[in-house]
């Protein structure tokens, strides 16, 4: 998580992407109000409340909830597939209405899977990771279903997609914070670098786009993946940090151009005066920093000043970080880039 600066800052202004004439046209708007997101546990109001101002699209679609893997105590994956003959269309970086049994209100939950998954020939799905949340109905749900057991092959026993009648939930693409931006914000010729900076689950949508970067095969941009969590209590195995195998197979296979830089708190310290060491995920090995992620380090990550209006920023963080960030990122008095070049969505 971002490493803030000693005082407190007002967020002047906070960009999110809107793009896709499948949305309902009186929903869209250029920018997302960051008065929309409270911290966590300040506001009891609903996911659509906090969200009436996005984009939606206007189909509900029928998935089954066909997989439930845990990834640690506090976060799951879910995969839901897509009935035969639909299709779900959807830019990586969204995030879903999820009507689930009894619950009357929709949860809202971020894609993570790339675009492309949505529309296989067969076995599409979409996938949802959800954190633990006793509070929040829709999530608590999904948090009752049974989980597949992995043996000790890594295989998972399939519990779910054997069951003879498979839950069936309704789900809705909508969302603003997206990949590719929307033409005239950002002009994709000047594009050199496109620097994400995740904190905890809001690796979410930046994990959707960075695969479906990664599609590509000849992803034309440097591509900087800054990822900062707290280590899990099951101890340092990357297995159970959220799409840490993923992130070291797309960069260490150098799907795409560019690198990622990992801070992980929970640790505990070095004996040494260093603050890094190394996080081993099969045959990749991912260094990481023993601390929470600052400025000092975005600003590394953007490269030499006079290259930094070459680059484009996505950022999601729970929303005081993101305020804080995006400010600092923006601002005369900090990196100095222009608002439009900084994205944000903000987690809660």
């Amino acid at each position: 998580m971002y490493r803030p600066r000693t005082g407190s800052l007002a967020l002047k202004s906070s960009h999110c992407l809107v793009r896709s004439p499948r949305f309902h046209p009186v929903l869209l708007q250029a920018r997302f109000s960051h008065d929309m997101a409270k911290e966590s546990g300040e506001t009891s109001t609903s996911h659509a409340e906090r969200t009436a101002a996005q984009p939606r699209d206007s189909a509900l679609h029928n998935v089954t909830l066909i997989r439930v893997n845990a990834v640690n105590e506090n976060i799951r994956l879910f995969r839901l597939g897509v009935k035969e003959g639909s299709r779900i269309e959807f830019l990586p970086g969204q995030w879903l209405d999820t009507y689930v049994p009894g619950v009357p209100k929709a949860g809202g939950f971020t894609l993570t899977s790339p675009p492309s998954k949505a529309i296989l020939p067969s076995s599409a799905y979409l996938e949802l990771a959800v954190k633990k949340s006793p509070m929040n109905p829709a999530a608590a749900w999904l948090w009752d279903q049974p989980v597949n057991e992995v043996d000790d092959k890594g295989k998972d026993d399939g519990a779910v997609t054997q069951r003879e009648k498979k839950p069936e939930i309704q789900v809705r693409v909508g969302g603003s914070f997206v990949w590719p931006p929307p033409e005239g914000d950002v002009d994709l010729a000047s594009l050199r670098r496109i620097v994400f900076i995740a904190g905890g689950v809001g690796v979410n949508p930046l994990m959707s786009i960075v695969s479906h970067l990664a599609e590509a095969g000849s992803c034309p941009y440097d591509v900087q993946f800054m990822y900062s969590t707290k280590a899990p209590s099951e101890g340092l195995d990357s297995e159970k940090i959220l799409f840490m195998e993923r992130l070291a197979s797309i960069f260490g296979r150098e799907k795409v151009r560019g690198q990622m830089r990992l801070f992980l708190t929970g640790v505990g310290p070095l004996s040494s005066e260093s603050d890094g060491s190394i996080l081993h995920c099969n045959e990749i090995d991912v260094p990481f920093k023993r601390r929470r992620m600052g400025l000092e380090d975005v600003a590394e990550a953007l490269g030499p000043e006079e290259e930094r209006g070459d680059a484009l920023v996505y950022v999601c963080e729970i929303p005081s970080m993101t305020d804080e960030l995006v400010e600092s990122l923006t601002s005369k008095s900090g990196l100095s880039l222009r608002p439009e070049r900084v994205l944000c969505e903000r987690w809660w």
